[in-house]
């Protein structure tokens, strides 16, 4: 039976990981490692904000969200151009997870952001990394 469960993708420093950043101050132009958390129905429910330079890292990152979900705080992210929304997860005041999909509606991407935070309880990690592959230049 499907469950929820973190999924972490790694990627070359060639492949911008969509909609991550580096932690405040860091570097990095090697690999890069990030998570995201997947539903029962193979639906990516959110990712992390950020990028981390090993696998290691980026499950801890996401432990360290699950034990700090009585202190997330949500902010909704308006995509400009197209009137779609986002939501992003903040503990402690830094960026920790990020919506994985805009919503045509600020109201579901509300529901979104719950719903990932209800399942991060429930999840556990997948088996494996997800290599995103160097599609070279563009």
């Amino acid at each position: 039976m499907p469950q929820v469960r973190i999924q972490v993708l790694c990627g070359p420093a060639s492949v911008h990981p969509h909609r991550m950043a580096w932690p405040a101050g860091a570097t990095w132009h090697g690999e890069w490692y990030a998570w995201r958390l997947i539903g029962t129905n193979n639906h990516e429910l959110g990712r992390s904000a950020l990028s981390f330079r090993s696998y290691q890292s980026a499950l801890a990152a996401f432990a360290e969200l699950r034990g700090g979900l009585d202190r997330l705080v949500q902010q909704l992210v308006p995509e400009r151009p197209t009137g779609r929304w986002g939501w992003r997860l903040e503990l402690d005041g830094a960026a920790v997870a990020v919506s994985g999909r805009w919503y045509q509606r600020n109201k579901l991407s509300l529901l979104g952001a719950a719903k990932f935070v209800a399942l991060c309880a429930e999840a556990e990690p997948a088996g494996g990394v997800v290599a995103r592959p160097d599609r070279g230049p563009r």
